[in-house]
């Protein structure tokens, strides 16, 4: 039996279903085990997101809807998903972002076979070919797809506010990505022979809304000196603003790039997700959970939860924790808590 024949038949049965290792989870593990605690043990998330991690969100229901819809059709819905928006300013940089999208893109000769693709496959031990009787592996893919070429890829959705330029760090470091590996293993047990991953990257527009002068200092004649602005920007205004920028130089916020991976990078990819799911579980056993402060801050912003582990905020506080009735929200079928 094929990995990929193993991948797609179904563990044994149980008398419940077994806890999800996803990619995200296997992120946090790698970057701290209290992190990983508090999410995916405790079941604890930031009663409110980042800003970061909130435009994030509202660009990827964008494209969800973009990838859904066909034509010229595709616009329309992208910028229908994202209305609702409280923040006018957000969404008037993701139309933005998603007007330029389209112009980029709307012409590449691509099939879509699914879009949000959901998976649950079997944890394959790499030693003995056997299920997990501990995990299941477990994710959703932002959609695959056939390429002009005939190869079928799973599509990895990103907004970044690094440098996206081929040859930067930026796609160094998908070499080794996780997340790709498992989506190869997840695209597969769909039923999709994949190939490659087309990671799709937007560069988020640095460009801040104007904001009326502090103090307005006048002229003798009482007439305000140049260069200072009177009223704030409007979210309007910013959005025009902001898609000038685009147009000015798409390359700079729109890449894409195949991501492949070799049979010995998946088999490795696969050593590595059974050794993390064995280090939280036996994390579990002997309920320890070790912090550690490299990630305390990354990415640009800090933990969501080092006011726990300084002690000085607690996870029944409703006014910064809500607590998930399930672990993985993005998961729609029945799962495990562990």
């Amino acid at each position: 039996m094929t990995h990929s024949e193993t991948l797609a038949a179904q563990p044994p049965a149980q008398a419940k279903p077994l806890p999800v290792l996803t990619a995200s989870r296997m992120k946090d593990a790698r970057a701290c085990m209290r992190l990983h605690r508090y999410r995916y043990e405790d079941g604890y998330r930031p009663a409110k997101d980042a800003d970061t991690l909130r435009f994030g969100t509202l660009v990827h229901r964008g494209l969800e809807a973009w990838w859904r819809a066909s034509g010229d059709l595709r616009l329309d819905a992208a910028l229908g998903a994202m209305e609702g928006e409280s923040d006018p300013y957000e969404l008037a940089k993701a139309r933005a972002l998603l007007v330029g999208y389209h112009v980029k893109w709307a012409g590449e000769q691509i099939e879509v076979l699914a879009v949000e693709a959901e998976f649950r496959t079997a944890l394959i031990n790499p030693e003995t070919g056997r299920p997990s009787r501990r995990w299941e592996l477990g994710g959703k893919i932002d959609a695959v797809v056939r390429l002009a070429d005939g190869r079928v890829a799973v599509v990895v959705h990103k907004t970044s506010s690094e440098d996206i330029t081929p040859g930067s760090d930026y796609w160094t470091r998908l070499r080794l990505d996780g997340q790709v590996s498992v989506y190869f293993d997840g695209g597969r047990a769909l039923g999709h022979e994949v190939e490659v991953c087309l990671y799709d990257v937007i560069g988020k527009p640095g460009q801040r809304p104007y904001k009326k002068a502090a103090e307005i200092k006048l002229k003798k004649d009482g007439t305000p000196y140049a260069n200072q602005r009177l009223e704030d920007e409007t979210p309007a205004e910013y959005g025009q603003r902001v898609a000038e920028e685009i147009a000015s130089d798409p390359d700079r916020y729109y890449r894409r790039g195949d991501v492949v991976r070799l049979a010995e990078e998946l088999n490795e990819a696969r050593e590595n997700t059974w050794q993390i799911g064995e280090v939280i579980a036996e994390a579990r056993a002997k309920n320890r959970w070790p912090q550690n402060e490299g990630a305390c801050k990354r990415f640009g912003r800090t933990c969501e939860f080092v006011s726990v582990c300084l002690r000085e905020a607690s996870l029944d506080d409703a006014t910064r924790y809500r607590k998930l009735t399930v672990i993985n929200e993005e998961l729609s079928q029945p799962q495990s808590n562990p």
